[in-house]
C-alpha cells in the first residue's frame, strides 16, 4: 500500500492493515517534524511538504516493488504526508513485513534511503513565518548509493 495524504495517520490502524501470521518480522520507520535550529533566533516552527503526486506515487511504487523483490517481503506500506506540518507531527511511515527480521530491516532502510533522493517531494522549513526550501543533502545521496548493487541488479 502506498498513500500520499494531507491527513495524519494512526500507527496501530496502519499496522493492522499489513499484519499477517506469515510474517515473522516487521520493521517500522516513522519520520516526524523535529525542532531544528538555523541559528538562535531561527527555530523551525513548522514545515511544508509538496509533491508532484502522480509521479511520486509511481516512484514510490517502483521503490516498493524493488524492496519486495530483493528482500522477499510479504507486505510493505509507505505513507507520506504533504501540506503544512507542525513540530512533532508524523511525516512518513514505512512498515515492511517478511518471514525473517533481517529482510524487513534491510528493506525498510533501503526504502527510506531511496525515498529521500528519488521521489518528487519538496520540503520547506518555516522560520519566523517564512518558508525556506531545504536543499539536497549529499549525505542522503551517499546513503542511497550504498544500495547500487540492489538497484543495478
Amino acid at each position: 500500500m502506498i498513500k500520499i495524504t494531507k491527513n495524519s495517520f494512526n500507527l496501530d490502524e496502519e499496522f493492522i492493515k499489513i499484519k499477517d501470521n506469515s510474517n515473522g518480522g516487521y520493521s517500522f520507520f516513522l519520520g516526524t517534524v523535529r525542532e531544528d535550529i538555523k541559528n538562535e533566533k531561527n527555530k523551525i516552527q513548522s514545515i511544508t511538504l509538496e509533491c508532484y503526486e502522480s509521479l511520486a506515487i509511481k516512484q514510490l511504487s517502483n521503490i516498493r516493488a524493488q524492496a519486495i523483490k530483493n528482500w522477499d517481503l510479504n507486505n510493505c506500506l509507505i505513507i507520506h504526508r504533504i501540506g503544512k506540518l507542525s513540530l512533532g507531527e508524523k511525516i512518513v511511515l514505512i512498515i515492511t513485513a517478511s518471514s525473517h527480521r533481517e529482510n524487513a530491516i534491510r528493506a525498510c532502510e533501503f526504502i527510506i534511503d531511496n525515498l529521500k533522493v528519488n521521489v518528487a517531494l519538496w520540503k520547506f522549513n518555516v522560520f519566523n513565518g517564512e518558508e525556506e526550501p531545504v536543499n539536497f543533502k549529499f549525505k542522503d545521496k551517499e546513503k542511497f548509493l550504498k544500495w547500487s548493487d540492489v538497484i543495478n541488479h
